[in-house]
């Protein structure tokens, strides 16, 4: 059978970005779809990832997408439990999110082959069909995100929600980075992120377990910490899936990449590396023309991954706050060193 495209990737997010890349650069002929405006638009992400996963998968660290470097965290409760690691190298950075995608859109492999303003209806074995027209694809990359109605529903106990204000701030002089474990933002935290010299990064990310609006809970947390008040520049929230990573990422010719498959880090709830990680192994496994490559992949090394992250997430936040205060008293009696690749690899 003849068809359009080799492969077809829905979503042009960092997870169909990442499967484009892989397509491009094993000359398979692809054609991306997404109905957003803009590549990068909306903001879906703090853009924070640890340098470990950078190295590890080969994402890019062009200067002209970071924001800023991580070279200090400081982990806190609201109890007064705390553990602060500095490093004499950056052990994390903070992308640009916008620029970021447009960078893997554009520069990292190469221009991609993306059709924006493209809503798809509907996916039936080989054909995808849009509001104009139907096309084919022997395989079919399904990268749309956690809210697709092409994936499972989420549970509403599974999704995080996330809420972040960009704040006019100075630059801090001690750490790039905390993190405030509390039970006000249960399963999640509270965040600082280095920005830029005259911004910060102020969040949080939380079971919605009450019906406050985030902006609420964000708030009610750092109205008692007067050093994160600021003017806000620009805001940023969306939902996290933080269940464990799906076991099968193939069906038939479709391949699942991203957050419709739980890659994220449960953790710090971060998806940009499991996005990418699974979008450019999906791509290359199509290039070979074996989809069963991907989920060799994804079983030997992507998944067994994640689920460190979920086991260790599911113990950190057993009883809550306290449960990380525990742990971080422990942690006072490992060596430096150890602290440093426990906490600096997270």
């Amino acid at each position: 059978m003849t068809y359009d495209y080799d492969a077809i990737v829905i979503g042009a997010g960092t997870g169909g970005l990442a499967a484009g890349i892989g397509l491009k650069q094993g000359g398979k002929n692809y054609l991306i779809l997404d109905k957003k405006d803009e590549i990068g638009l909306p903001v879906r992400s703090t853009g924070a990832v640890s340098m470990e996963w950078v190295k590890k998968i080969g994402m890019p660290t062009d200067k002209s997408i970071v924001r800023s470097l991580i070279n200090s965290i400081w982990f806190r409760t609201d109890t007064g439990k705390s553990i602060s690691l500095k490093y004499d190298h950056p052990v994390g950075l903070v992308y640009d999110f916008t620029t970021y995608e447009k960078h893997l859109s554009k520069d990292f492999a190469g221009e991609l082959n993306i059709q924006l303003k493209t809503r798809v209806t509907s996916v039936e074995g080989n054909e995808v069909r849009t509001d104009n027209e139907t096309l084919t694809a022997k395989h079919i990359v399904m990268a749309a995100g956690p809210q697709s109605s092409f994936g499972e529903k989420l549970p509403r106990d599974g999704v995080l929600v996330a809420y972040e204000e960009v704040r006019e701030l100075p630059r801090r002089d001690d750490y790039e980075m905390i993190l405030w474990f509390s039970d006000k933002a249960p399963g999640g935290y509270f965040w600082d992120f280095a920005d830029t010299d005259n911004t910060r990064k102020i969040g949080v990310c939380y079971y919605p377990k009450r019906a406050a609006k985030p902006k609420d809970v964000l708030d009610e947390f750092t109205k008692q910490f007067p050093e994160v008040e600021g003017k806000i520049e620009s805001t940023m929230a969306h939902q996290i899936p933080l269940g464990a990573p799906f076991e099968t990422v193939v069906k038939d010719n479709r391949l699942y990449v991203g957050d419709m498959v739980n890659a994220v880090l449960n953790t710090t709830a971060g998806g940009l590396q499991g996005a990418f990680w699974s979008g450019i192994s999906a791509g290359r496994a199509i290039v070979k023309d074996d989809p069963s490559l991907y989920q060799n992949t994804w079983n030997n090394e992507i998944r067994p991954w994640l689920m460190k992250h979920h086991e260790l997430h599911r113990r950190m936040n057993k009883n809550g706050a306290k449960s990380i205060g525990r742990l971080m008293t422990l942690a006072k009696f490992m060596p430096v060193s150890v602290q440093k690749k426990v906490f600096g690899g997270l």
